[in-house]
This record gives structure tokens, sequence and C-alpha cells, in this order.
């Protein structure tokens, strides 16, 4: 692996190859004000900032960068990066990338537009998130970090590659808060087949439920893999069974503080509750989403009253591993985290 000192020379020699992209700006911030600069070109080593500032050589400079405008959020929308200054300018610094978040950046090959007329800001900021997925794959599952490449690289299509690395990106924030988070590893072929899997989600809270999963399966041994049992569930999941488990598991957590961890019942959703939180009007596809459920071994199999078309008990009750499912998904998101949906 290249040293500091040579990759901040690769920079001042020029060897990465350097380009300007009109309409690509970074942020930085001076306390609590953020400050943007113009980008006057970027290379895969990194960037030079049309700014009034002068940081020391080495010292380290926290960008975010996005299309020209105000300060934006999202995965999708903005990269957060790890510089380092290298040199002044007469109209501002050259800042060096963080090799070890981005050792897999290709700005100009394939599949971006190598016509630099043609490549937009959001292609530079979809090929940094892969970079920034692929280090973090390549931190939490070294074993599979070849796989995870050629998949983001060759095996999947753009839609499928932006869902992928929307959900390595989010796991990655999800765990980033913990003290052991750079110690933590997850058995590589359940990283991989959640970035598979997942990568199939169209539903931006179905991705999240993924990423969810991929941060709760990390451990510090990374060697359990007795969670592809339940990414096999998810993977049969729509956003509409989502909903359904997520209120039957909220109701069932709720009322096991009164009645303990065994469910019944009393700690079931009733279909009109269903109903309300999916926001269909079709009972007869919510009670084939519930059984579907059911099948799979997510809610415990309902008695149906005589006219179901009018059931109004509290019957639809997650089992165990239903209950795992949707907890496991939750990674270290607090359980509010679906609340907005009980409505």
């Amino acid at each position: 692996m290249s040293t500091y000192g040579e990759y901040a020379s690769s920079i001042l020699n020029g060897r990465a190859e350097r380009r300007p992209l009109p309409g690509l700006a970074a942020y930085h911030w001076e306390g609590r004000v953020p400050k943007l600069d113009r980008v006057r070109n970027i290379s895969s080593t990194g960037v030079y900032l049309q700014t009034p500032d002068r940081w020391e050589p080495g010292e380290v400079v926290t960008l975010t960068l996005q299309r020209e405008g105000p300060p934006r959020m999202g995965f999708d929308n903005c990269v957060r990066l790890t510089t380092k200054a290298v040199r002044w300018g007469d109209d501002g610094v050259g800042l060096a990338f963080d090799l070890l978040d981005h050792e897999d950046l290709r700005l100009w090959d394939s599949p971006l537009k190598t016509d630099a007329s043609h490549t937009q800001p959001e292609d530079i900021l979809r090929e940094f998130r892969v970079a920034s997925a692929l280090a973090f794959i390549r931190r939490i599952a070294p074993g599979s970090a070849n796989e995870v490449r050629r998949l983001l690289r060759e095996g999947l299509s753009n839609y499928r590659v932006e869902s992928a690395v929307n959900i390595a990106l989010k796991a990655e924030s999800l765990t980033a808060t913990r003290p052991d988070t750079y110690s933590l590893k997850v058995n590589p072929q359940v990283a991989l087949r959640i970035l598979e899997g997942g990568s199939w989600a169209e539903d931006e809270w179905v991705r999240m439920m993924w990423a969810g999963l991929l941060a709760s399966s990390l451990s510090p041994e990374g060697q359990d893999d007795s969670n592809l049992l339940l990414v096999n569930s998810l993977g049969q999941l729509t956003t509409v069974h989502f909903r359904i488990l997520t209120a039957a598991c909220m109701r069932a957590s709720q009322m096991a503080t009164g009645f303990g961890w065994s469910y019944s019942k009393q700690s079931g959703c009733t279909l009109e509750e269903l109903m309300k939180v999916t926001g269909a009007r079709d009972k007869l596809r919510i009670e084939r989403e519930i059984e579907h459920l059911a099948d799979l071994g997510l809610l415990e199999h309902r008695e149906k009253s005589p006219s179901f078309m009018e059931d109004k008990e509290p019957n639809v009750v997650p089992t165990t591993l239903g209950q795992k499912l949707w907890s496991s998904c939750e990674g270290n998101q607090s359980s509010s985290a679906a609340t907005p949906f009980l409505v």
C-alpha cells in the first residue's frame, strides 16, 4: 500500500488525471457555519478547491462534495470526504483524498463516461459512493471484498448498484457511533447475500431494513452465519409485508411490557389497524399478504372469523422468527423509526 507521502506526491506530480467539472462544489465547516468552495478540478487522488482558506500541508479537512447549491442531505445527494491539504495555489488549495476510503476510486473509467464534457457531478458523486461502500465492506468483510467489488463493478445494473451501495453506506452510518465500530466484522457470505438481495429493493424504507440487518450482523468475531435465514426471509418481502410485520411486532413489543414475551391474541393487530398502516383498502389483498407472512413463519397462522371481512379481533401476531427479523432489521435504530407508519 502506498504511503501518504507517495500518495500526496502523486497529486503534486500530476500523475492522476485531473479534469474540471462545472457544477461540482464542496462544503467545509467553520464552526457551525457551512462554507461553499468551487471545485476547479478533480482526480481519483485529490481535488483542487477555489477558496480563500489556506490550510497547512498535512492538515485534515472534512469536505462534503455535492452539486453547486444549498447544503444537501442524504447519501444520494452528497458525499462526505476526509482529505489532507497538500499544496497552495494562487486561488486555492489542493487536497488529497483519504487513501483507505477511496482506494477503489475510478472517476474516469467505465461505467462513467470518459468524455469530460458529458460527465455530470452526479457521476462523480456516484463513483465516490461506490468506492466508499467498497471500503466499508473491505473493513467489515475482507473475505468477500473481491466478490463485492465484482458485483458492484460488473455484476449489477446501475439501479441495483445504487441500491446495494445505499445499503452499505446506511449500515456504516448505523454503526458509526459504536465505540467498537472499527473492530466489528461480518460473515462474508452474509454481507454478500445482503447486498445481492437488497439491491432489488425499490423502496427507501426497505433498503433501510436491509441496512439494519447488515448492521445487526456485525460482531467482534464476524463468523456467525445464522442471519442467512433472515436474509432469505427478507428477500421474499415487499413494502406492504414490511409494514404489516412492523405493525404486528411493535404492538407485540408494547404489549410485552405488561404481558411478558409470550405473544398472544391480546398482543396482536386487527385487520382494520393493518389497513391503516399499509394505506390499503383491499381487505382481500391484506389477507393474502398476512397469509404469505404466516407461510414464511413470520406471523402466527390465524383463525379467521366466519366473516373475515368484518374480523375485528386482534389476531395478527408475530412469531419469534418474525420478531427476530424485525428487531434485526432495526439495526442500531430506535424502535421509533417505524412509528410514522402507525397512523
